[in-house]
């Protein structure tokens, strides 16, 4: 059973002066939704601002209901302050009404300011409840139709007779698909998420069919479908498509999602090896490792952030050491940046160096030329880590810039520029890791460090001590 409703809501908002002419507004919004088995209810949300004091929020709650009715519910708030941060609640109100299948309905009401003044919107919201058997060619033609041409691109399968797959039926488009079942309803995969889950099998793999559309995450930032098999494709502009399911899914959703400590993952699940109950997926800002039935913490090495600047340090002193005439001020950690987009394992954060000095002219009362030299370096993997691989890591110079400044820095700027191209074409070896040591991620943190994460199980343990004596040393 599923619910194609088409709202339309109207804000006829007033603020009353009392010197003068009122301010009027309208804000219309207008949209189309689909309840089923997989989402029995929805939540629209609609703000109107008019003149410079009034803000009405507007909660549309719809409930399908076990009869092919929906139960829908307006609440509206005025608020004395079109500011977004306002919390002068100056007026409530809400009115229920129920919409028989096939039928459309209208609910009006009116929210004052009961404080003080005569500011008030009056609200319409005319709803069209068209109510969809579960027959999956009807309703995936109910389904591309309100999403529209534009979305969907033309068909490229028999729209008329749709493809039996695992568990379902599908259609697909230039730019999306969509599959429905009785079990899960009728939804839509498209863009990355779409190009992902075609990757890993679609509705053959262990995800099996969507339960939801393409969705915007809490955070506001990122796109995620669920889907039936215990399993989810989630999408952020710099990590790339991932997919997270089973355990470690679990895992990740008890600490928050992407608004948790891990943040977004950047790796697929990764099976250690096919004879072995263990798998990791890596995040933006963790691992998470799961053997047989349980949760176990990775083994890691660790540089601070401190012990990252002071061996960038040492390593742009040596790079310069013959250039006596240059004073060094001040190195820091000026900037660290996003995880990288990839398909496949997103690319490490990048941190952002700079450096500030001044160069001996030898000329005694004329000041000494300044520079300012910013160096954006990649802690990159030559291999994706994935507890059975060898991989080498480097730091390489990513982009560069440097400004400078006073009398003769024509000369300065010269000098460094080849210096830095000279000293920094190469990628500085950090080690290498062997492919025994059940090496699992690379990571620079959110604060500049640098983590290294093995298996917790085997070789991990011993490797990670290794590791960290190597990193002290650098």
């Amino acid at each position: 059973m599923q619910n194609k409703i088409s709202y339309r809501s109207t804000m006829k908002i007033v603020d009353h002066e009392t010197f003068g002419s009122n301010e009027r507004r309208t804000v219309k919004n207008t949209g189309t939704l689909f309840l089923d088995k997989s989402k029995k209810t929805d939540q629209l949300f609609f703000v109107g601002k008019c003149g410079g004091e009034v803000r009405i929020e507007l909660t549309i709650t719809i409930k399908q209901n076990s009869s092919g009715s929906i139960s829908v519910k307006e609440s509206a708030k005025l608020f004395e302050g079109t500011s977004a941060n306002s919390t002068d609640l100056d007026g409530t109100a809400s009115k229920s009404m129920l919409v028989s299948k096939n039928k459309t309905k209208t609910l009006k009401f009116r929210v004052r300011n009961t404080d003080e003044g005569g500011d008030y919107a009056d609200l319409a919201l005319v709803i069209t409840n068209s109510f969809i058997s579960d027959d999956c060619t009807k309703s995936i033609k109910a389904k591309a139709q309100a999403l529209g041409v534009t979305f969907t691109g033309a068909a490229t399968s028999n729209i008329n007779n749709p493809t039996t797959v695992k568990g379902g039926k599908r259609v697909t488009f230039r730019r999306a698909d969509i599959y429905c079942s009785k079990k899960t309803g009728t939804h839509e995969v498209h863009g990355a998420i779409r190009q992902k889950y075609n990757h890993v099998g679609a509705a053959n793999n262990a995800l099996s069919l969507p339960v939801t559309d393409e969705t915007t995450t809490p955070d506001r930032k990122g796109r995620y479908n669920h889907f039936i098999g215990n399993g989810s494709i989630y999408w952020h502009p710099t990590t790339g498509p991932k997919l997270v399911r089973g355990a470690i899914r679990h895992t990740w959703a008890k600490t928050g999602w992407e608004r948790g400590t891990y943040g977004y993952p950047t790796s697929d699940e990764i099976r250690i090896a096919p004879n072995l109950n263990e798998w990791f997926s890596d995040f933006q800002n963790g691992v998470i490792y799961w053997e047989k039935n349980k949760s176990v913490s990775p083994a890691t090495a660790s540089l601070s952030k401190s012990k990252v600047l002071a061996m960038f340090s040492k390593i742009f002193k040596d790079k310069v050491k013959d250039k006596e005439d240059l004073n060094i001020d001040s190195i820091r950690i000026d900037k660290v940046g996003n995880t990288g987009y990839d398909f496949t394992r997103s690319k490490n954060r990048e941190v952002t160096f700079k450096i500030e000095g001044d160069y001996e002219s030898g000329i005694f009362f004329i000041p000494n030329p300044s520079y300012t030299i910013t160096l954006r370096i990649a802690f990159e993997s030559d291999k994706n880590p994935d507890a059975n691989t060898k991989c080498k890591l480097t730091a390489r110079l990513a982009h560069w810039h440097i400004h400078t400044s006073g009398v003769g820095h024509g000369d300065l700027l010269k000098g460094l520029r080849e210096g830095i191209v000279n000293g920094f074409n190469k990628p500085l070896s950090l080690g290498e890791v062997p492919a025994q040591s059940r090496f699992l991620s690379f990571k620079v943190k959110k604060s500049g460090g640098i983590k290294l994460y093995f298996a917790p199980t085997g070789t991990g343990p011993l490797s990670a001590n290794v590791a960290q004596t190597k990193l002290d040393a650098l």
